[in-house]
């Protein structure tokens, strides 16, 4: 062995150390930080040989970083709708690009948060600032999940992103209470809402007439904003017991000009006619009012469901769980998110709801996998590692 080469095991060492002091304050300082994974360090033997020697010599350690991207963190319950744990396998796809122009890196960090844009478009970002992808869904709620990660989108979650239009009013039902004894010709009303077809809200007023025949009554329906095209009116009768007899439904068209015209069966089976005062007990209808995004909010399928301003909710995204062959041979981008190389594997989405692969828990977070008490019980040990390198130098010095 040279003269020179009497250094190099306490400077590789040294080296190392510090490379292991690195490893250990980045876990360290992110033991809070929520869908990190702890990382470790290996030393392996530098070993050469020579044609004067048969026996090898010892050239120090070369520090190698292991991350244990696989690792699962203890879930822990939050209150924020945004927030989205994976419990098992998997992880979430996101881009360093809202479209999609970016790297697209792999993630456990499920604290998510709104980004808006300069126009005023929102979407959901994580705590690095990177675009959470999904498959979207249609105007109906339905998903289309494709293999492949160009059919991922960002997601948009403004008011503007989604509208939930209007259903017309096709079917309604009024439970009322007639008088018995009402005298021949009373009258009595009540109004229904009917929606049309461009969500607009109508009023349908039913008058019931009282015929002079026993427990029978005549029904007329009309509407100020709109026009009665047919089936506008009915007789209804009862039995001695005040129970309807028929018809059990009337099918009643109705034009409102620019709102467009709807068909409606009213069901006349909640009708009763009995003593006492005319009463209405309450009324419904299928018909639905266009909707703005309100607030959204995942599910345990990865479902981010929008409630709109009608009341309705509709799911608008569907996350899919990422998977690769050898998670731990990721590429590290920080400590919460990770890029796909040879080793890796590419990247397999899947569905939750779909495979036993990993699930989702809402408005929870998966912790950090780093443990204090264990940092620090590396970190007296590497101290007391580097100082005996430097003692070593110290010596060949």
């Amino acid at each position: 062995m040279s003269f020179s080469n009497l250094f190099a095991p306490s400077i590789a060492a040294m080296r190392s150390n510090s490379l292991a002091f690195q490893v250990i304050g980045e876990n360290i300082a992110n033991a809070v930080t929520p869908g990190f994974k702890a990382a470790d360090t290996r030393f392996v033997d530098i070993l050469s040989a020579s044609k004067a020697s048969k026996f090898e010599n010892l050239g120090g350690v070369r520090p190698t970083v292991q991350n244990f991207i696989s690792n699962q963190g203890v879930l822990q319950r939050t209150q924020r709708p945004l927030d989205l744990a994976i419990n098992g396998n998997g992880f979430f796809v996101t881009n360093t690009g809202f479209d999609r122009s970016g790297e697209f890196q792999l993630s456990r960090a499920g604290q998510f948060g709104v980004t808006v844009k300069e126009n005023n478009e929102a979407y959901i970002t994580d705590p690095s600032g990177n675009y959470l992808l999904g498959w979207q869904a249609d105007a109906t709620g339905a998903v289309n999940a494709s293999a492949s990660v160009n059919s991922l989108a960002p997601i948009r979650v403004d008011p503007g992103s989604a509208q939930f239009d209007p259903i017309a009013t096709t079917t309604a039902t009024l439970n009322a209470v007639l008088p018995a004894g009402a005298a021949a010709g009373a009258t009595n009303s009540a109004s229904i809402p009917v929606i049309d077809p461009t969500g607009a809200q109508h009023e349908v007023t039913v008058q019931f007439t009282k015929n002079a025949l026993t427990n029978t009554w005549d029904l007329a329906f009309s509407s100020s904003t709109g026009a009665v095209t047919s089936g506008g009116g009915a007789t209804v009768t009862f039995d001695a017991a005040g129970a309807l007899v028929g018809p059990a439904s009337q099918s009643v068209a109705l034009d409102f000009g620019a709102g467009g015209a709807t068909t409606v069966a009213f069901d006349l089976t909640g009708l009763r006619a009995l003593g006492g005062a005319f009463t209405v007990a309450g009324s419904s209808q299928n018909g639905v009012p266009s909707g703005t995004l309100q607030s959204v909010s995942f599910d345990k399928d990865g479902i981010l469901s929008g409630r709109f301003s009608n009341g309705r909710t509709r799911a608008l995204y569907k996350i899919p769980l990422a998977s690769v062959d050898n998670p731990n041979a990721m590429a590290l981008r920080n400590g919460t998110h990770f890029a796909i190389t040879e080793k890796s594997g590419d990247i397999e989405l899947l569905e939750a709801d779909r495979t036993s692969f990993g699930s989702f828990v809402p408005s929870s977070l998966e912790q950090s996998t780093a443990d204090i008490a264990t940092e620090f019980n590396k970190l007296v040990i590497t101290q007391q590692s580097y100082s005996s390198a430097v003692q070593a130098y110290t010596v060949v010095d």
